[in-house]
């Protein structure tokens, strides 16, 4: 998956309640720009919405830090809704983890407030959810 493809996932969940938050934006800046991205490209990305790419590809580290990002996103706004819920059942599917993977990262991430959670034991824990 391309980096606009990440930030084009991430935005429409972004947008999925209604409401972009600040907080929102500015994470999906920073996996822009960590992904190589230039202010403007992300900026474009919140333009030229399109459809869900593919999730196919991408190895195991890849599948985690956009997984990892996706839930990341969600516990920002401090709500869940059952639309993002959805969304990132859909995704995680997509990526060809269990469902399960969904709610035990919701629980890590969200159980640590200044999302400090030690993403090295997340990730272990999380690579027993994928299907093989």
């Amino acid at each position: 998956m391309s980096a606009k493809g990440h930030l084009n996932i991430l935005i429409q969940l972004a947008k999925i309640d209604g409401i972009v938050v600040k907080e929102e934006i500015d994470l999906i800046n920073q996996v822009g720009k960590a992904n190589g991205l230039s202010q403007h490209d992300i900026e474009a990305c919140f333009d030229d919405e399109k459809p869900l790419d593919e999730l196919t590809g991408l190895n195991d580290d890849e599948k985690f830090e956009f997984i990892y990002s996706v839930v990341q996103l969600m516990k920002i706004d401090g709500r869940l809704y059952d639309e993002e819920i959805k969304f990132c059942a859909k995704m995680v599917s997509k990526l060809g983890y269990k469902e399960d993977v969904l709610f035990e990262l919701i629980l890590k991430i969200y159980s640590d407030p200044n999302l400090t959670a030690d993403k090295l034991s997340i990730k272990s824990k999380i690579q027993e959810f994928l299907i093989q």
